[in-house]
Protein backbone atom coordinates (compact mmCIF):
# COMPACT_ATOMS: atom_id res chain seq x y z
CA UNK A 1 0.00 0.00 0.00
CA UNK A 2 3.16 2.28 0.30
CA UNK A 3 3.62 2.03 -3.38
CA UNK A 4 0.09 3.45 -3.74
CA UNK A 5 0.74 6.43 -1.77
CA UNK A 6 3.51 6.96 -3.32
CA UNK A 7 1.43 6.80 -6.33
CA UNK A 8 -1.06 9.71 -5.22
CA UNK A 9 2.13 12.15 -4.43
CA UNK A 10 3.18 11.99 -7.84
CA UNK A 11 0.12 12.29 -8.98
CA UNK A 12 -0.51 15.31 -7.54
CA UNK A 13 2.64 16.65 -8.42
CA UNK A 14 1.99 16.33 -11.80
CA UNK A 15 -1.63 18.39 -11.19
CA UNK A 16 -4.47 15.45 -11.31
CA UNK A 17 -5.06 14.52 -7.70
CA UNK A 18 -5.51 17.33 -5.15
CA UNK A 19 -4.23 16.42 -2.36
CA UNK A 20 -6.62 15.08 0.58
CA UNK A 21 -7.66 17.93 3.19
CA UNK A 22 -6.87 20.75 0.85
CA UNK A 23 -9.81 23.52 1.48
CA UNK A 24 -9.80 26.91 0.28
CA UNK A 25 -6.91 29.14 -0.56
CA UNK A 26 -5.48 26.29 -1.28
CA UNK A 27 -7.26 24.03 -3.03
CA UNK A 28 -8.19 27.41 -5.46
CA UNK A 29 -4.19 27.12 -6.02
CA UNK A 30 -3.90 23.30 -6.82
CA UNK A 31 -7.18 23.61 -9.27
CA UNK A 32 -5.64 26.71 -10.84
CA UNK A 33 -2.55 24.66 -11.39
CA UNK A 34 -4.65 21.72 -13.00
CA UNK A 35 -6.35 24.02 -15.30
CA UNK A 36 -3.15 24.62 -16.58
CA UNK A 37 -1.86 20.87 -17.10
CA UNK A 38 -5.16 19.89 -18.30
CA UNK A 39 -4.94 23.18 -20.91
CA UNK A 40 -1.61 22.64 -22.09
CA UNK A 41 -2.11 18.73 -22.95
CA UNK A 42 -5.41 19.59 -25.26
CA UNK A 43 -3.32 22.89 -27.00
CA UNK A 44 -0.10 20.39 -27.26
CA UNK A 45 -2.95 17.90 -28.90
CA UNK A 46 -4.64 20.57 -31.15
CA UNK A 47 -1.28 21.91 -32.71
CA UNK A 48 -0.24 18.54 -33.57
CA UNK A 49 -3.29 17.48 -35.23
CA UNK A 50 -3.21 21.28 -37.06
CA UNK A 51 -0.05 20.57 -38.34
CA UNK A 52 -0.93 17.41 -39.60
CA UNK A 53 -0.50 16.66 -43.44
CA UNK A 54 -1.42 14.23 -45.41
CA UNK A 55 -0.72 15.59 -49.13
CA UNK A 56 2.66 15.48 -50.42
CA UNK A 57 4.18 14.48 -46.79
CA UNK A 58 6.90 11.70 -45.74
CA UNK A 59 5.30 8.78 -45.04
CA UNK A 60 8.49 8.88 -42.20
CA UNK A 61 7.51 12.53 -40.78
CA UNK A 62 3.63 11.51 -40.76
CA UNK A 63 3.99 8.53 -38.92
CA UNK A 64 6.72 10.00 -36.30
CA UNK A 65 3.84 12.92 -36.06
CA UNK A 66 1.30 10.54 -35.52
CA UNK A 67 3.13 8.13 -33.18
CA UNK A 68 3.42 11.34 -30.49
CA UNK A 69 -0.33 12.43 -31.06
CA UNK A 70 -1.72 8.86 -30.00
CA UNK A 71 0.62 8.96 -27.00
CA UNK A 72 -0.46 12.24 -25.75
CA UNK A 73 -4.33 11.36 -26.77
CA UNK A 74 -3.91 8.12 -24.36
CA UNK A 75 -2.37 10.51 -21.86
CA UNK A 76 -5.32 13.02 -22.05
CA UNK A 77 -7.66 10.13 -21.67
CA UNK A 78 -5.63 8.90 -18.43
CA UNK A 79 -5.96 11.84 -17.34
CA UNK A 80 -9.73 12.59 -17.60
CA UNK A 81 -10.02 9.16 -15.63
CA UNK A 82 -7.75 10.13 -12.81
CA UNK A 83 -9.45 13.78 -12.59
CA UNK A 84 -13.71 12.49 -13.59
CA UNK A 85 -13.14 9.47 -11.79
CA UNK A 86 -11.37 11.07 -8.53
CA UNK A 87 -14.34 9.45 -6.32
CA UNK A 88 -14.30 6.05 -7.83
CA UNK A 89 -10.40 5.52 -7.31
CA UNK A 90 -10.85 6.97 -3.84
CA UNK A 91 -13.35 4.10 -3.03
CA UNK A 92 -11.52 1.34 -4.48
CA UNK A 93 -8.43 1.89 -2.09
CA UNK A 94 -10.78 2.98 0.94
CA UNK A 95 -12.30 -0.36 0.57
CA UNK A 96 -9.10 -2.29 0.28
CA UNK A 97 -7.78 -1.14 3.39
CA UNK A 98 -11.75 -1.82 5.11
CA UNK A 99 -13.00 -5.19 6.42
CA UNK A 100 -13.21 -7.59 4.75
CA UNK A 101 -10.23 -6.84 2.96
CA UNK A 102 -8.15 -5.76 5.77
CA UNK A 103 -5.55 -8.36 6.83
CA UNK A 104 -6.77 -10.36 10.11
CA UNK A 105 -3.77 -12.10 11.04
CA UNK A 106 0.23 -12.35 10.61
CA UNK A 107 -0.13 -14.39 7.66
CA UNK A 108 -2.15 -12.96 5.36
CA UNK A 109 -0.05 -9.86 6.28
CA UNK A 110 2.43 -12.41 4.91
CA UNK A 111 0.56 -12.64 1.90
CA UNK A 112 -0.14 -8.83 1.62
CA UNK A 113 3.66 -8.03 2.08
CA UNK A 114 4.54 -10.94 -0.65
CA UNK A 115 2.27 -8.62 -3.37
CA UNK A 116 3.83 -5.66 -2.06
CA UNK A 117 7.50 -6.84 -3.24
CA UNK A 118 5.59 -7.35 -6.73
CA UNK A 119 4.39 -3.79 -6.47
CA UNK A 120 7.23 -2.89 -5.75
CA UNK A 121 9.54 -4.55 -8.33
CA UNK A 122 6.84 -3.68 -11.14
CA UNK A 123 7.38 0.37 -9.60
CA UNK A 124 10.76 -0.03 -10.17
CA UNK A 125 11.35 -1.78 -13.14
CA UNK A 126 8.93 0.12 -15.40
CA UNK A 127 9.53 3.34 -14.04
CA UNK A 128 13.66 3.28 -15.03
CA UNK A 129 12.40 1.96 -18.10
CA UNK A 130 10.19 4.99 -19.19
CA UNK A 131 12.45 7.53 -17.75
CA UNK A 132 15.25 5.96 -20.00
CA UNK A 133 13.03 5.85 -23.00
CA UNK A 134 11.81 9.10 -22.72
CA UNK A 135 14.85 10.35 -22.37
CA UNK A 136 16.39 8.73 -25.09
CA UNK A 137 13.59 9.77 -27.10
CA UNK A 138 13.78 13.54 -25.72
CA UNK A 139 17.33 13.20 -26.71
CA UNK A 140 17.07 12.68 -30.37
CA UNK A 141 14.22 15.01 -30.74
CA UNK A 142 17.66 17.83 -29.33
CA UNK A 143 19.28 16.96 -32.88
CA UNK A 144 16.04 18.14 -34.74
CA UNK A 145 16.33 21.91 -32.81
CA UNK A 146 17.09 25.11 -35.00
CA UNK A 147 16.27 27.86 -32.83
CA UNK A 148 14.20 29.71 -33.78
CA UNK A 149 13.15 27.50 -36.27
CA UNK A 150 12.53 24.32 -35.74
CA UNK A 151 10.46 23.55 -32.78
CA UNK A 152 11.42 20.43 -30.42
CA UNK A 153 8.11 19.08 -32.09
CA UNK A 154 6.13 19.71 -34.85
CA UNK A 155 3.12 21.77 -34.53
CA UNK A 156 1.35 25.00 -35.96
CA UNK A 157 0.34 27.94 -33.88
CA UNK A 158 -1.21 31.08 -34.67
CA UNK A 159 1.58 33.43 -34.44
CA UNK A 160 5.54 33.71 -36.10
CA UNK A 161 7.63 31.98 -33.00
CA UNK A 162 11.20 33.20 -34.64
CA UNK A 163 11.58 35.70 -32.23
CA UNK A 164 14.11 33.99 -29.74
CA UNK A 165 11.62 34.86 -26.54
CA UNK A 166 8.38 33.40 -27.99
CA UNK A 167 10.38 30.45 -29.37
CA UNK A 168 11.62 29.25 -26.01
CA UNK A 169 8.52 30.27 -24.70
CA UNK A 170 6.72 27.97 -26.85
CA UNK A 171 9.35 25.16 -26.91
CA UNK A 172 9.39 25.19 -23.20
CA UNK A 173 5.55 25.01 -23.12
CA UNK A 174 5.86 22.00 -25.19
CA UNK A 175 8.25 20.49 -23.08
CA UNK A 176 6.03 20.96 -19.98
CA UNK A 177 2.89 19.14 -21.95
CA UNK A 178 5.08 16.68 -22.80
CA UNK A 179 6.60 16.08 -19.40
CA UNK A 180 3.18 16.17 -17.11
CA UNK A 181 1.71 14.26 -20.11
CA UNK A 182 4.42 11.42 -19.44
CA UNK A 183 3.74 11.60 -15.79
CA UNK A 184 0.53 10.89 -15.75
CA UNK A 185 0.57 8.00 -18.13
CA UNK A 186 3.67 6.56 -16.01
CA UNK A 187 1.63 7.18 -13.14
CA UNK A 188 -1.59 5.61 -13.75
CA UNK A 189 -0.20 3.05 -15.38
CA UNK A 190 1.43 1.82 -12.24
CA UNK A 191 -1.33 2.53 -9.65
CA UNK A 192 -3.77 0.05 -12.40
CA UNK A 193 -0.74 -2.49 -11.82
CA UNK A 194 -1.01 -1.68 -8.11
CA UNK A 195 -4.70 -2.32 -7.85
CA UNK A 196 -4.62 -5.38 -9.65
CA UNK A 197 -1.89 -6.39 -7.53
CA UNK A 198 -3.57 -5.78 -4.45
CA UNK A 199 -6.43 -7.81 -6.34
CA UNK A 200 -4.19 -10.81 -6.36
CA UNK A 201 -3.14 -10.46 -2.60
CA UNK A 202 -7.34 -10.51 -1.53
CA UNK A 203 -7.75 -13.95 -4.33
CA UNK A 204 -4.70 -15.13 -2.08
CA UNK A 205 -6.07 -14.34 1.57
CA UNK A 206 -9.89 -15.72 0.32
CA UNK A 207 -7.79 -19.16 -0.68
CA UNK A 208 -6.19 -19.15 2.84
CA UNK A 209 -9.43 -17.99 4.67
CA UNK A 210 -11.68 -20.77 2.56
CA UNK A 211 -8.68 -23.60 3.48
CA UNK A 212 -8.87 -21.99 7.22
CA UNK A 213 -12.47 -21.99 7.52
CA UNK A 214 -12.60 -26.08 6.66
CA UNK A 215 -10.14 -26.74 9.20
CA UNK A 216 -12.42 -24.84 11.80
CA UNK A 217 -15.37 -26.41 10.73
CA UNK A 218 -13.33 -29.64 11.38
CA UNK A 219 -13.10 -28.99 14.56
CA UNK A 220 -16.01 -28.12 14.96
CA UNK A 221 -17.88 -31.50 13.92
CA UNK A 222 -15.72 -32.99 16.09
CA UNK A 223 -15.84 -31.29 19.44
CA UNK A 224 -19.37 -29.92 19.19
CA UNK A 225 -22.78 -30.91 19.93
CA UNK A 226 -24.73 -31.82 16.27
CA UNK A 227 -27.27 -28.82 17.25
CA UNK A 228 -25.05 -25.96 17.12
CA UNK A 229 -22.82 -27.46 13.87
CA UNK A 230 -25.28 -26.25 11.40
CA UNK A 231 -25.59 -22.91 12.80
CA UNK A 232 -22.23 -22.59 13.19
CA UNK A 233 -21.43 -24.32 9.60
CA UNK A 234 -23.94 -21.59 7.84
CA UNK A 235 -22.40 -18.57 9.91
CA UNK A 236 -19.03 -19.46 8.74
CA UNK A 237 -19.54 -20.41 5.55
CA UNK A 238 -21.61 -16.89 4.83
CA UNK A 239 -19.13 -14.69 6.46
CA UNK A 240 -16.60 -16.54 3.88
CA UNK A 241 -19.23 -16.03 0.80
CA UNK A 242 -19.93 -12.77 1.38
CA UNK A 243 -16.20 -11.91 1.61
CA UNK A 244 -15.92 -13.56 -2.05
CA UNK A 245 -18.97 -11.60 -3.55
CA UNK A 246 -17.41 -8.29 -1.97
CA UNK A 247 -14.25 -9.27 -4.05
CA UNK A 248 -15.82 -10.02 -7.26
CA UNK A 249 -18.00 -6.65 -7.04
CA UNK A 250 -14.65 -4.26 -6.28
CA UNK A 251 -12.79 -6.23 -9.29
CA UNK A 252 -15.48 -5.64 -11.66
CA UNK A 253 -15.82 -1.79 -10.11
CA UNK A 254 -12.42 -1.34 -10.62
CA UNK A 255 -12.66 -2.56 -14.32
CA UNK A 256 -15.46 0.04 -14.76
CA UNK A 257 -13.37 2.64 -13.71
CA UNK A 258 -10.67 1.79 -16.03
CA UNK A 259 -12.28 0.17 -18.96
CA UNK A 260 -12.03 3.53 -21.00
CA UNK A 261 -8.09 3.95 -19.92
CA UNK A 262 -7.78 0.48 -21.09
CA UNK A 263 -9.48 0.34 -24.24
CA UNK A 264 -7.86 3.21 -25.99
CA UNK A 265 -4.28 2.40 -24.14
CA UNK A 266 -4.81 -1.08 -26.29
CA UNK A 267 -5.86 0.23 -29.61
CA UNK A 268 -3.31 3.08 -29.12
CA UNK A 269 -0.45 0.84 -28.53
CA UNK A 270 -0.80 -1.49 -31.36
CA UNK A 271 -1.16 1.98 -33.85
CA UNK A 272 2.45 3.05 -31.89
CA UNK A 273 4.14 0.05 -31.86
CA UNK A 274 3.56 -0.60 -36.06
CA UNK A 275 4.51 3.09 -36.93
CA UNK A 276 7.45 2.95 -34.66
CA UNK A 277 8.58 -0.44 -36.19
CA UNK A 278 7.74 1.07 -39.48
CA UNK A 279 10.17 4.52 -38.33
CA UNK A 280 13.19 2.31 -36.91
CA UNK A 281 13.35 0.03 -40.48
CA UNK A 282 13.86 3.48 -42.10
CA UNK A 283 16.36 4.65 -40.10
CA UNK A 284 19.97 4.36 -39.65
CA UNK A 285 20.61 2.00 -36.39
CA UNK A 286 23.71 4.25 -35.71
CA UNK A 287 21.80 7.64 -35.25
CA UNK A 288 20.37 9.17 -32.44
CA UNK A 289 16.98 9.51 -34.01
CA UNK A 290 16.95 5.22 -34.02
CA UNK A 291 18.05 5.22 -30.13
CA UNK A 292 15.38 7.88 -29.72
CA UNK A 293 12.25 5.16 -31.41
CA UNK A 294 13.90 2.60 -29.52
CA UNK A 295 13.34 3.77 -26.43
CA UNK A 296 9.91 5.01 -26.86
CA UNK A 297 9.05 1.56 -28.37
CA UNK A 298 10.47 -0.79 -25.32
CA UNK A 299 8.45 2.03 -23.44
CA UNK A 300 5.32 1.18 -25.21
CA UNK A 301 6.04 -2.23 -24.90
CA UNK A 302 6.23 -2.42 -21.08
CA UNK A 303 3.72 -0.46 -20.65
CA UNK A 304 1.22 -2.89 -22.15
CA UNK A 305 2.86 -5.93 -20.78
CA UNK A 306 3.26 -5.04 -17.26
CA UNK A 307 -1.02 -4.51 -17.46
CA UNK A 308 -1.73 -7.69 -19.20
CA UNK A 309 1.00 -9.36 -17.03
CA UNK A 310 -0.67 -8.33 -13.12
CA UNK A 311 -4.48 -8.95 -14.84
CA UNK A 312 -3.19 -12.82 -16.39
CA UNK A 313 -2.19 -13.30 -12.86
CA UNK A 314 -4.99 -12.22 -11.23
CA UNK A 315 -7.69 -13.98 -13.70
CA UNK A 316 -5.73 -17.38 -13.18
CA UNK A 317 -5.20 -16.62 -9.31
CA UNK A 318 -8.40 -16.63 -8.79
CA UNK A 319 -10.10 -19.22 -10.83
CA UNK A 320 -8.21 -22.08 -8.73
CA UNK A 321 -6.84 -22.37 -5.32
CA UNK A 322 -10.12 -24.27 -3.82
CA UNK A 323 -10.12 -27.64 -5.22
CA UNK A 324 -7.11 -28.70 -3.36
CA UNK A 325 -8.48 -28.40 0.04
CA UNK A 326 -9.92 -31.33 1.79
CA UNK A 327 -13.25 -30.30 2.23
CA UNK A 328 -14.73 -34.30 0.91
CA UNK A 329 -14.42 -35.09 4.70
CA UNK A 330 -16.87 -32.33 5.50
CA UNK A 331 -20.63 -32.96 6.44
CA UNK A 332 -22.87 -33.06 3.48
CA UNK A 333 -24.13 -29.75 3.88
CA UNK A 334 -20.45 -28.14 3.74
CA UNK A 335 -19.95 -30.15 0.56
CA UNK A 336 -22.83 -29.12 -1.07
CA UNK A 337 -22.24 -25.32 -0.73
CA UNK A 338 -18.49 -25.98 -1.71
CA UNK A 339 -19.55 -27.54 -4.47
CA UNK A 340 -21.62 -24.41 -5.56
CA UNK A 341 -18.52 -22.21 -5.01
CA UNK A 342 -16.76 -23.97 -6.77
CA UNK A 343 -18.79 -23.51 -9.67
CA UNK A 344 -18.66 -19.57 -9.10
CA UNK A 345 -15.19 -19.71 -8.56
CA UNK A 346 -14.93 -22.15 -12.09
CA UNK A 347 -16.16 -18.57 -14.23
CA UNK A 348 -12.92 -16.64 -14.75
CA UNK A 349 -12.72 -13.08 -13.34
CA UNK A 350 -11.63 -11.11 -16.44
CA UNK A 351 -10.40 -7.37 -17.21
CA UNK A 352 -12.16 -6.45 -20.25
CA UNK A 353 -13.11 -3.03 -22.31
CA UNK A 354 -15.23 -2.98 -24.87
CA UNK A 355 -16.34 -6.40 -24.91
CA UNK A 356 -14.18 -7.71 -26.91
CA UNK A 357 -10.64 -6.74 -25.13
CA UNK A 358 -9.45 -8.95 -22.85
CA UNK A 359 -6.28 -7.98 -20.75
CA UNK A 360 -3.69 -11.16 -20.64
CA UNK A 361 -0.50 -12.11 -21.99
CA UNK A 362 -2.68 -13.60 -25.18
CA UNK A 363 -3.56 -10.36 -25.40
CA UNK A 364 -0.13 -8.82 -25.39
CA UNK A 365 0.63 -11.59 -27.71
CA UNK A 366 -2.04 -10.20 -30.06
CA UNK A 367 -1.14 -6.86 -29.84
CA UNK A 368 2.49 -7.86 -31.59
CA UNK A 369 0.90 -10.07 -33.84
CA UNK A 370 -1.65 -7.37 -34.64
CA UNK A 371 0.85 -4.62 -34.81
CA UNK A 372 3.49 -6.71 -37.45
CA UNK A 373 0.82 -7.43 -39.50
CA UNK A 374 -0.14 -3.51 -40.01
CA UNK A 375 3.54 -2.71 -40.38
CA UNK A 376 3.60 -5.45 -43.31
CA UNK A 377 0.79 -3.64 -44.55
CA UNK A 378 3.06 -0.44 -44.27
CA UNK A 379 5.95 -1.61 -45.70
Amino acid sequence: MKILKTSFILLSLAGVWKPRGWRGIKAFIYYFYQFTVVISDHMFIISSILDLEFKNVDPSELFDNLSLLLAMTNARQKMSCVIIGRGAIKYIIDTLEKSPFKTRNNKEEVIAMKFDGLIRNIFVSYTLTTIGGIWLYSASRSGVLDPPHTLPYKGWFPYNYSNPIVYWLTASFQLYAINTANVVDLVLDLLISAILCSMCAQVHILKYRFKMMLEELKGITNDTDCSDIATTERLMIADWVEYHIDLINLIKYMNNVFSNVIFLQYTVSSVILCTLAFLMSHTDAMTMTFAGYFGFLITIYFQVFQQCYCAHTLTSEATTGIYDADWPSLSNNIRRSVVIIMCKSYRPILITSSFFIILSLESFTKIIKLAYTIYNVLS
